[in-house]
């Protein structure tokens, strides 16, 4: 015996039930209604059957359907397809109640979610995404009166734990901070601690947070702030979310908006896959992207386009965050296309980026082979934080700076690698490789707290730099009238240069100060060859600020280096300059008074091309070759030992001129 259904074409037809229909169904005449369609016949991927139910669920236009009295349900268990809950899709009709409906049922039950190919979903007020999904069309989101945005939420909400069992003064670095806890947990740290102040933002500064990992009660990656003041700490434990993959989520403007963000991701262990994001009003869109407060999310291929709102306008911004990887990124016509701040473990791979990426405060930054393009003035990244990575990264345009200290935070530790880097440059005058973001330095001395900071170690391995620019720096941080931790260690290796021949390149300019540096005296290493058209090239400059003072001089290491034809120091700015291998043109003194007795000058198995030599009284030349003609000046204590002579070499003193030997005498 069978038990036939009701059959109606429309979701209205089913919602206006005859009383003898649903007297059938109550006496088990007819096991159900089919639903050959939500507004016309076929317009679903399928019929559905409804069931007669009991349950406490209310209407939702979808699974649940309330009709004379009584309750029809189907428990959907497939790939759910939007169309089921009325969704239209036609770009003009308001789908707002129906895509609220979708999403709360999809949510609850954690259910695969389908946008159709050539949808066009209108929406009106900001929804939650909470599962896995499919979006072949895409949101039009649209609001005249307020925000509209996307989230990618948890399942779960956070929990606030106690922390009075804790260690009361948690380092920098640390793992076990006497949390107690089962499994896998994410811990959001929260404090009122200062971490930085930012200039120009007295009432704005930024705080100790950090997003961090745990297992068993254990943190699993290094904590990257120390926090004295545990009355100030809050910290919120999440729930290890189930990982969630989001295919092709395509989100444009439809009118005005947005306050914040269009999408937003609040949840761990989230892939996105070609997300699109297109803004195509101007001055309005803050952020195409957020990201907040989560850990471990993957953005593969996102194209942003159009996010330029004066002062605060980013295609992908990324707070608070830990362990997010974003691949192939295609962002352009943003006022910065990345923007981050209180992140750690961040990698962006490959991409466009325009105009530049701007962090504000990272930990754990690496970039590999990224292409960014600027505007006119602009630096093309600008960090404050600890340890970045670029891994042959290209900036093309009008960036006056390829790597800046921001000078409103400036504080930037650890090491900085600059691998392979392309800097293509026009239209500017001057410009530099490494540099603060203010390029003059800190001229005036920012209220701060806590003074500037600055690397350990920079290494900046083979830049290519192309640019009609006249005054070209690879290193040059300029005056810092600020109390400051110095850079430990630079070192600059084999560069290739391409720039109009009457152009001025120096590899690093150092300004040595016994006023302001507090720690690090500078050693600066340089090594390989320039590649060059530029006439006036110098490895190293190095200028005292201070006439007769001696304290806090730099080191200077040149290791094969070729392609320089001048070095420029004093006696008060330099300790220590050991030369090995490669060549050498003028040795240029920047202060006459600055003595040099007191500086370990050596020069071994170089090659003296011919120039100048000023005011040197003290060095080591030993196993050069001199191919140039060289007047020595007046010299106290020169050694010459072991060196060649194809040139004109004269002006030594009588005791040395006396106690030289074959070939060189």
């Amino acid at each position: 015996m069978s038990f036939p259904c009701i059959v109606k074409n429309t979701m209205t037809e089913m919602r206006n039930l005859s009383a003898a229909e649903i007297a059938d169904l109550q006496n088990g005449i007819y096991k159900g209604v089919c639903l050959l369609g939500y507004y016309e016949t076929r317009d679903t991927p399928g019929p559905v059957i409804y069931h007669l139910s009991a349950t406490l669920g209310t209407d939702d236009g979808g699974s649940i359907i309330e009709t004379g009295g009584i309750k029809l349900e189907h428990n959907f268990t497939h790939d759910l397809d939007v169309r089921y809950f009325g969704v239209k899709g036609n770009g003009t009709y308001n789908d707002t109640p129906f895509v609220l409906s979708y999403f709360n049922y999809v949510n609850a039950n954690n259910m695969f979610w389908v946008i159709p190919d050539g949808f066009k979903v209108v929406v009106q007020q900001p929804f939650e995404i909470k599962a896995s999904g499919r979006c072949d069309g895409k949101f039009i989101l649209r609001n005249e009166n307020g925000d509209v945005s996307i989230t990618i939420a948890r399942r779960f909400a956070g929990e606030i734990i106690s922390t009075a069992s804790w260690n009361q003064e948690i380092l920098r670095g640390s793992l076990d901070v006497g949390f107690n806890n089962t499994g896998f947990a994410n811990l959001h740290f929260d404090s009122k601690e200062i971490l930085i102040e930012r200039e120009g933002v007295p009432n704005g500064p930024y705080m100790k947070t950090e997003f961090v990992r745990s297992n068993d009660g254990k943190l699993t990656t290094p904590l990257v702030c120390t926090y004295t003041k545990m009355e100030k700490l809050t910290v919120t434990k999440y729930v290890l979310e189930d990982p969630i993959t989001i295919e092709n989520l395509s989100i444009e403007t439809g009118g005005k908006l947005n306050k914040e963000r269009y999408l937003f991701v609040n949840r761990d262990n989230v892939t996105l896959n070609n997300p699109r994001i297109i803004n195509t009003l101007n001055n309005v869109g803050l952020v195409g992207l957020e990201i907040k407060q989560c850990a471990d999310i993957i953005i593969n291929s996102p194209f942003i386009i159009g996010f330029r709102k004066d002062g605060v306008g980013y295609g992908i911004a990324n707070y608070e965050s830990i362990g997010v990887v974003i691949n192939d990124g295609n962002v352009m016509d943003c006022r910065h296309g990345y923007t981050g701040r209180n992140s750690v473990d961040v990698t962006i791979n490959r991409g466009v980026w325009e105009d530049g990426i701007d962090d504000h405060w990272t930990d754990r930054f690496t970039a590999n082979d990224t292409i960014i393009k600027t505007e006119p003035d602009a630096a093309a990244f600008q960090f404050a934080g600890n340890d970045v990575t670029l891994n042959s990264p290209i900036v093309n345009g009008s960036a006056r700076i390829f790597f800046g200290i921001r000078a409103d935070t400036p504080n930037l530790g650890g090491i900085v690698n600059i691998n392979n880097p392309v800097f293509n440059t026009y239209s500017i005058a001057d410009i530099f490789m490494f540099a603060l973001t203010s390029t003059g330095g800190i001229a005036t001395p920012p209220a701060f707290s806590t003074p500037p900071t600055l690397p350990e170690r920079i290494n900046i391995m083979k830049p290519i730099i192309n640019t009609d620019a006249i005054d070209i720096s690879c290193y040059n941080l300029g005056a810092i009238n600020a109390k400051y931790n110095n850079v430990k260690h630079l070192k600059i290796t084999d560069t290739i240069l391409n720039a109009k021949p009457e152009s001025s390149y120096v590899a690093a300019l150092i300004l040595k100060d016994s006023i302001y540096q507090e720690n690090h005296n500078i050693t600066v290493e340089i090594e390989g060859t320039l590649t060059t058209n530029v006439g006036n090239a110098t490895s190293a400059y190095v200028h005292s600020r201070d006439n007769n003072d001696y304290n806090n001089r730099a080191e200077v290491i040149l290791n094969n280096c070729f392609g320089y034809n001048r070095l420029r120091f004093n006696g008060m700015g330099v300790k220590n300059l050991i030369a090995q291998g490669g060549e050498m043109s003028n040795f240029d003194n920047d202060k006459t008074v600055g003595e040099f007795n007191t500086c370990n000058i050596q020069f071994k198995n170089v090659e003296w091309k011919g120039g100048k030599i000023e005011h040197l009284t003290h060095a080591l030349f030993q196993n050069c070759v001199f191919t140039g003609n060289y007047v020595f000046p007046s010299a106290d204590d020169v050694s010459l030992v072991n060196n060649v002579r194809y040139a004109g070499v004269s002006g030594l003193p009588a005791n040395i001129i006396n106690s030289l030997r074959a070939p060189f005498a």
